[in-house]
């Protein structure tokens, strides 16, 4: 069964930060929402092994934290990014900073300050939410909380959609019509979806103001993260992004899924652009 409270489905080790000492080059990566660092383990693994320091970080108010996430806003995700990453600057270079849809959002707001040496973003997330994020800002006065899975009436039975939400409920049977009818009352505050419009939104005209190379990577079924807005956001940066389209939908980070191999073939040729520009050699 799940309960109102988050907290005990997160207390496992693969959902909390952390750092993987390598080379001189370091990588922080960034997960979406609602997720926790387990979703971008994968990726991390992958340029841990090609000679990078990886850290995951876990955003305020995600994981063990879900149930006070209302108490947090974007803001909070961008500062604990740009110190993160200015850690890592005072002792490795390049540093590539890279996020996963809201998290690449929080990544591109946070590179318009830090500016890391380079910038991939997976399935960015840009503060489309439909018709309702028009009249977001009033709701969020007018009605505190929110139902998300009765508003969004995800699919049950679809195998996608339990994969994906397996990511951040592990270990829950969400088969069971017990489990299903638990997750249709969990109550979240509405700020919450406008605190992750508004990052969205930020992240555009921050692009503008990145100096770093930038990778995005798109999954061209995605339904989360449309295609075509991933496409104009490559027009938004200075230097016009790379694009790279990845079979798959909002999936990118899962190391079965099909887009996996387009996926760390572009991230491992971006980041041994970035190590070339800096003069080092690391070992394959």
């Amino acid at each position: 069964m799940i309960t109102s409270r988050w907290s005990e489905a997160f207390e496992a080790p693969e959902h909390q930060s952390y750092l993987w000492p390598g080379g001189q080059p370091a990588a922080l990566l960034l997960h979406g929402f609602p997720g926790t660092p387990a979703e971008t383990r994968a990726l991390g693994q992958v340029l841990h092994a090609a000679g990078w320091t990886v850290q995951g970080l876990l955003l305020p108010g995600f994981g063990a934290e879900l149930d006070r996430l209302g108490e947090y806003h974007y803001g909070d995700w961008v500062r604990a990014t740009v110190q993160t990453v200015r850690s890592l600057q005072a002792q490795h270079r390049p540093v590539l900073l890279a996020g996963f849809s809201m998290g690449a959002a929080v990544a591109t707001v946070a590179a318009a300050n830090a500016q890391p040496d380079g910038l991939a973003l997976l399935a960015p997330f840009s503060g489309a939410i439909g018709p309702i994020g028009a009249i977001m800002p009033v709701l969020r006065r007018l009605i505190p909380t929110v139902k998300p899975f009765r508003l969004f009436k995800p699919d049950f039975s679809d195998p996608e959609v339990r994969k994906g939400m397996a990511t951040f409920l592990p270990g829950v049977d969400l088969a069971d019509p017990a489990v299903q009818r638990s997750l249709l009352d969990i109550t979240i505050p509405l700020s919450v979806l406008d605190e992750l419009r508004l990052v969205g939104q930020a992240s555009r005209p921050a692009a503008g103001l990145v100096r770093a190379p930038t990778v995005i990577i798109q999954g061209v079924d995605d339904k989360v993260v449309l295609p075509k807005f991933s496409r104009q956001l490559v027009y938004a940066f200075p230097q016009p992004a790379r694009y790279v389209e990845a079979p798959g939908a909002h999936d990118l980070l899962d190391a079965e899924g099909p887009g996996w191999p387009q996926v760390t073939e572009a991230v491992l040729a971006f980041a041994g652009q970035l190590t070339t520009s800096q003069g080092l050699e690391i070992p394959g």
